[in-house]
């Protein structure tokens, strides 16, 4: 707002400049007043000019003050600019956004620091590049692992390792993929994730790699750990009463004298009690081969067969197949999918398995309850789709939390063991993810993220 000493200045040159022309015109109507006209004449000019002048140095003194702060200059206060101090308000309204603007810019460069700070000081190689391969962003755990200075383009690490190269560029915004390189001699398990974004309307890719290499192997140590306790239980559990049986007969064919003992020598009841050990040794080697069969297919499964399948067509026909067995046993089963059209990319006959495999899961940890209830739902979120089955049972207690994807391992009286280790490795194959939540007492929930 312009000050009150602005607005009484203009108006004393206004006024001056009218008394001059009114002395004029007075002077134009006169005989011979040459000479007061001529002054008169000359002195509205210089009136005008120092108004103009007046106004146009304020106006200056006004833009100057702008442009300081778009060329972020606070080191003169609108107080110095001002040289007449006309403007007293309009100096304290500038004053204060003055100070707002240097503050928030304060604030934007501490904000900067401390993110620079962490991507210098963070152990994940971070790089970002643009559509056309100009990098803006190169860390320095990017720069150790992979042994380069700030790279110009991200053709720079097509020389480093193709497969590498070629993952960061194929994968999408949320993807993520483990690949294994090879690089100065050393064996690297990197985790590679990309986020995309815009920044000012022009298309980043942001890519996070992760050498988790000792990670993965004390996983893999665990896992072996894991897996041998439970082949060794079930190998034990068919060898121990081989032998035992083996060793039996071997004491009812021999004389003290460690001589075969002739067969019409043996009592009958030991025949007999030949006979049914034979057959339970023959049972349990069968029982034995079944079990390294089943192990030998487990990790051999083929390469999916990848096509579009609708979602709502799988669940009818998995729910046809369910339909009796559900029936019987008083269950609820609900379904539920978010959009008709939800279709994921999958081999069709292999996720049948693995739902089917989900839903007799749950179906057997409702035996010993009343309101037995299932939901089947399917879902897209952020770019990925998420298949659900949920029960109501007592939850998965915690001492088989970390057991239940290992193969064999299995809680119930007649479980292979091997549905959810094989669910797993079919969702391996997807590039997908198998995972659950569970709650004693109030249910479970499996997920699979396509």
């Amino acid at each position: 707002m312009i000050s009150k000493s602005f607005r009484l200045r203009a108006i004393i040159r206004i006024v001056l400049i009218g008394a001059v022309m009114g002395a004029l015109v007075f002077s134009l109507n006169q005989e011979k007043w040459y000479v007061a006209t001529g002054v008169s004449t000359i002195m509205i000019l210089l009136l005008l000019v120092e108004l103009f002048h007046f106004i146009d140095r304020s106006n200056r003194e006004f833009r100057n003050l702008i442009l300081s702060l778009k060329h972020h200059d606070f080191t003169q206060s609108p107080a110095s600019r001002f040289k007449e101090k006309s403007f007293r308000e309009l100096e304290d309204a500038f004053s204060e956004i003055q100070k707002t603007y240097r503050n928030a810019r304060i604030e934007r460069e501490v904000h900067y620091q401390y993110l620079q700070f962490i991507i210098n000081h963070i152990n994940v190689s971070l790089i970002c590049f643009r559509q056309d391969g100009t990098v803006s962003l190169f860390n320095p755990a990017a720069r150790k692992m992979l042994g380069l200075s700030q790279p110009d383009n991200i053709q720079a690490i097509k020389k480093i390792n193709t497969d590498l190269f070629e993952l960061m560029k194929k994968l999408g915004s949320g993807q993520n993929e483990l690949i294994r390189i090879i690089f100065k001699g050393e064996l690297m398990h990197l985790s590679v994730y990309v986020t995309e974004f815009k920044l000012q309307d022009v298309p980043h890719k942001l890519v996070s790699i992760q050498n988790i290499k000792e990670e993965l192997e004390a996983q893999e140590l665990e896992s072996w750990q894991k897996l041998i306790r439970v082949l060794t239980h079930e190998i034990m559990n068919s060898v121990t009463p081989v032998s035992s049986l083996s060793n039996a007969i071997n004491e009812m064919l021999t004389e003290d004298g460690g001589k075969r003992k002739p067969i019409n020598q043996i009592p009958a009841d030991d025949l007999d009690d030949m006979y049914n050990s034979l057959k339970t040794i023959e049972e349990r080697s069968k029982g034995l081969l079944n079990f390294v069969s089943t192990y030998k297919n487990l990790t051999r499964l083929p390469r999916p067969n990848l096509l579009p399948v609708r979602l709502e067509e799988l669940f009818n026909h998995v729910l046809n197949l369910m339909k009796k067995v559900m029936d019987k046993q008083n269950i609820t089963l609900e379904v539920k999918i978010e959009g008709s059209d939800l279709t994921i990319y999958a081999d069709r006959d292999m996720i049948m398995q693995v739902l089917i495999n989900m839903l007799v899961n749950a179906k057997d940890a409702l035996d010993r309850r009343k309101d037995k209830k299932i939901k089947l739902s399917a879902f897209r979120l952020r770019e990925k789709v998420f298949i659900q089955v949920f029960d109501n049972g007592p939850g998965i207690d915690q001492e088989s939390i970390d057991k239940v994807f290992i193969p064999f391992f299995t809680t119930k009286k007649k479980g292979s063991g091997i549905g959810l280790s094989l669910a797993r490795q079919i969702m391996r194959l997807h590039k997908g993810s198998i995972y659950f939540t569970t709650e004693e007492g109030k249910g479970t929930t499996f997920t699979l993220e396509f």
